[in-house]
């Protein structure tokens, strides 16, 4: 399984790469940081980080003189998180690292690009999203038939939903008011065994058709509706572009596999120090990016041969 995320860093001052006002996980705020996006391994006890890269903001990228002062080379700009995951994802995927699965939060599955651009390359995912997430319960009819906008003028020949075409839905309504979800009974599923006992959650499945960012009906999804089994005010929501006789089971178990990255993030900021990294030049950050990933890779290979004995 493949993990997207992104973690980050609060520094002082102006000079560090990408730095600046922006909202930072690791404070919960908005404070004067970096961000730096980030792809996860995990496959059966083992996990790592495999490759990181600077989010570099509009205003950095926009400011030349300033990104060579910094060392970030003329053709880096900037580019969506997202966009910067598929890049992230293309790297691994040329020098031979391939995913059965690929798994990220709402910041990423809510980006109908991103998930166009995964489904483009037969990468399968299962991604949270948002409850605005939208998408229609049947695919709707789309026309090319020249139109003129507004009954006047050249007329334009591009696609568009026909006029009696039903309107897209959040996923939440589709919860409150589709019969296929809001009478379907909950159905209990064991994920796996947590820090602080069985993790169980209770879901709803349903097909849908996700909206792109053209406002065109888009590529067909698993729609998932978790909610935790011991407090049913926490609920979320996934898709996923797996076959469609995957089964529930084997969609929550990828849905709920992102703790690893995350007590990744944990263990390199806690042991290999990858939030220490003080400089000005994007070329030393890279460098911390890559030992920080190298001495944890070393550091799980050398756990998984010692079957987690100390020494």
């Amino acid at each position: 399984i493949g993990i997207i995320d992104e973690t980050s860093d609060v520094k002082k001052g102006d000079k560090t790469p990408g730095v600046q006002r922006q909202y930072c996980g690791c404070a919960g705020k908005q404070e004067n940081g970096i961000v730096t996006v980030h792809l996860g391994y995990a496959r059966s006890d083992f996990h790592a980080i495999i490759d990181g890269e600077l989010f570099l903001p509009e205003g950095w990228s926009e400011d030349r003189e300033r990104c060579r002062a910094a060392g970030i080379p003329d053709d880096m700009v900037y580019r969506s998180k997202w966009k910067i995951a598929l890049e992230l994802c293309d790297r691994a995927v040329a020098h031979g690292v391939m995913f059965h699965w690929l798994t990220f939060d709402e910041g990423y599955g809510g980006k109908p690009l991103f998930l166009q651009g995964l489904d483009g390359r037969k990468q399968r995912f299962v991604a949270e999203v948002p409850t605005t997430f939208s998408c229609w319960t049947k695919r709707p009819r789309v026309t090319e038939r020249p139109f003129r906008r507004g009954g006047r003028g050249r007329l334009r020949k591009v696609p568009r939903l026909v006029a009696a075409a039903s309107a897209p839905q959040s996923v939440q309504d589709l919860v409150e008011n589709w019969s296929e979800l809001r009478d379907q009974a909950w159905t209990r599923y064991y994920v796996k065994d947590g820090e602080k006992g069985p993790l169980v959650w209770e879901a709803k499945h349903a097909r849908i058709v996700m909206k792109n960012d053209d406002g065109l009906p888009g590529i067909e999804l698993h729609l998932l509706v978790a909610r935790n089994a011991l407090d049913h005010d926490e609920v979320k929501y996934f898709v996923s572009n797996a076959p469609s006789d995957t089964t529930v089971e084997t969609l929550l178990l990828v849905a709920f596999s992102r703790w690893r990255v995350e007590r990744c993030f944990r263990d390199q900021k806690q042991e290999i120090g990858l939030d220490q990294w003080e400089g000005r030049c994007y070329l030393g950050l890279k460098r911390h990016l890559i030992l920080s990933c190298v001495s944890y890779l070393f550091l799980a290979r050398t756990n998984q041969r010692l079957g987690g004995k100390r020494i």
